[in-house]
């Protein structure tokens, strides 16, 4: 038998037990996975973002493994990233996705009390002038408007379309965070389910309530990142936060821990779940960028799991390689679904590590219900250390 397939016969043996590997530290990665609170505390609330790590998790997390700077590789909202903040580290991260950038950098901002007071001010103004547009005349032509105008009520788009030309217009230290607020209500005032179901369902909002929405998130978002500068011990750096791909990455200089929840293979379509605000902010990532997405699965499941298991070892040796010597990488990540079973996501991440020179220190495995297709979800935290 080859040394790879001795190393995936292991991994599948080992992810069967609930924890593995150094015994003290299984029992933390097991209770950091079974943390189950939204972690309502700093910026962690603002903007969803679909299956992100959860607050509590990160935060036991690096609890864990003390270290000076923490990567995120597969950032989504920014949840690692702020939580790392929170404790003193250098934050850095990034993702193939515009929205999660911006929701990343939005959360682990921490401006001051005067660029806090030019925030809410204009966003006031915002507010007011696109009540002001909710009652007035025929929509304006614009490709934008085309593009989205069947997903909101007349009154809605003229009221996003004047916020999105004042925010476009404001100067560029509050533009990036009223693009942040700006898209955090996109779906929630459409007539989108939500973020993850594309389905339409109409229903009444009244004049003027969208324009209400975006300063109250305005001021939330200032009330929230007040309270994580007031959380930050003395000295911490500002995050790091970049659009880029895993498979790709690079860092100026080696980190000593790496904590991230890639994709679960199967599971979502992450980049076009995100349509509505792609369109409202002018942005155009490429899909086919995205690792483990359900369509590719759909397409055909073995060739998926081939590819999936690929970009697997490909981000994996980027991180291997952005490690420094006794640095560690946790990963957290969940079985896929399809309609001939699931799809073991431990034995080929943990045979992914070792190809890239990282050795398995210890895991933990629990089951948790999936209420969108029923059943139950398997979820592993899995730990490793990059040779001194």
């Amino acid at each position: 038998m080859s040394s790879q397939r001795r190393r995936t016969s292991r991994a599948a043996k080992l992810v069967a037990h609930e924890r593995f590997g150094d015994a003290q530290l299984a029992r933390s990665l097991q209770a950091a996975l079974a943390q189950s609170g939204e972690g309502a505390r700093y910026t962690n609330l603002f903007h969803t973002y679909p299956a992100a790590l959860r607050a509590d998790t990160a935060r036991e997390l690096l609890a864990a493994f003390p270290s000076r700077a923490v990567l995120d590789p597969f950032c989504g909202g920014g949840t690692v990233l702020v939580e790392a903040r929170a404790a003193g580290r250098r934050a850095l991260g990034c993702d193939v996705s515009p929205v999660a950038v911006r929701a990343a950098r939005a959360r682990c901002a921490t401006p001051d009390d005067a660029q806090l007071s030019a925030l809410r001010g204009r966003a006031r103004a915002l507010a007011a002038q696109a009540r002001a547009a909710s009652a007035r005349g025929p929509l304006p032509e614009t490709r934008i408007l085309r593009a989205v105008e069947s997903w909101y009520a007349p009154h809605v788009l003229r009221e996003l379309e004047c916020l999105r030309r004042g925010v476009a217009e404001s100067e560029p230290a509050l533009r990036e965070l009223l693009e942040a607020v700006l898209a955090s209500i996109l779906v929630k005032v459409s007539w989108r389910v939500s973020d993850t179901r594309a389905a339409r369902e109409k229903h009444e909002r009244p004049a003027g309530t969208t324009a209400v929405l975006f300063h109250k998130r305005t001021r939330e978002l200032a009330r929230q990142m007040v309270e994580l500068r007031e959380a930050l011990p003395p000295g911490t750096p500002p995050a790091d936060v970049w659009l880029g791909d895993a498979r790709e990455l690079t860092v100026r200089d080696p980190v000593d821990l790496v904590v991230t929840s890639p994709p679960y293979p199967s599971t979502y379509d992450y980049l076009p779940m995100q349509h509505l605000r792609h369109v409202w902010l002018g942005d155009r990532p490429d899909a086919a960028r995205e690792i483990g997405s359900r369509r590719l699965f759909r397409k055909g499941a073995r060739e998926a799991r081939d590819v999936w298991r690929r970009d697997t070892e490909l981000w994996t040796a980027r991180v291997g390689r952005a490690l420094a010597p006794g640095g560690h990488l946790v990963v957290v990540i969940g079985d896929g679904r399809v309609p001939s079973g699931s799809v073991d996501s431990a034995a080929p991440s943990i045979s992914a590590a070792e190809r890239a020179g990282l050795a398995l220190l210890a895991g933990a495995s629990l089951e948790r219900p999936d209420p969108g297709r029923g059943g139950a979800l398997r979820e592993h935290v899995l730990a490793f250390a990059k040779p001194r």
